[in-house]
């Protein structure tokens, strides 16, 4: 995943790669639901995920969507969606469409949201998951998740 990512530009995973490796990019709503559909993914794999809603404005929303439904991680992509959501609200990033448009994106996977929780997702020792789930963040509790990830965490953020 990181090595996708990489490729795809962002700064976080930009020093693994040559010149000659980023030509060949891969389609960023492809890696963005590779990452989606990963057990235990590592937290700085989830964080550069926002970065890529951002950075790609070209990204199928319809496919994204549907296939997130289809493979039982809409909740996933809402948090990453509302992660991207915030960066953009600070002003640093996005047009008023694109703020627009990520906030219907955000909508419709709210209404189709699993009131369950997502265990599965992050690499996260058993014996921590209590702990993270007391000490997880609002949205990361509004989308089912174990994540303490705030935008301030997001090193990127003047980037996109």
């Amino acid at each position: 995943m990181r090595d996708a990512l990489g490729a795809l530009g962002y700064p976080g995973f930009m020093n693994l790669f040559t010149e000659m490796e980023r030509e060949f990019l891969q389609d960023p709503g492809v890696v963005l639901m590779a990452a989606l559909a990963c057990e235990k993914l590592e937290e700085r794999v989830v964080e550069a995920l926002p970065w890529l809603v951002l950075r790609f404005e070209s990204l199928d929303w319809e496919w994204l969507v549907a296939e997130a439904k289809r493979r039982g991680v809409q909740n996933r992509l809402g948090f990453v969606v509302g992660m991207a959501l915030k960066v953009a609200a600070e002003g640093r990033v996005t047009t008023m469409d694109r703020l627009t448009h990520l906030s219907v994106v955000e909508e419709q996977l709210f209404e189709c949201r699993v009131d369950k929780e997502d265990i599965r997702w992050l690499a996260v020792a058993p014996a921590e998951r209590q702990v993270l789930k007391e000490r997880r963040t609002r949205e990361a509790r509004q989308w089912g998740l174990l994540s303490e990830l705030r935008v301030d965490d997001l090193g990127y953020v003047g980037e996109v």
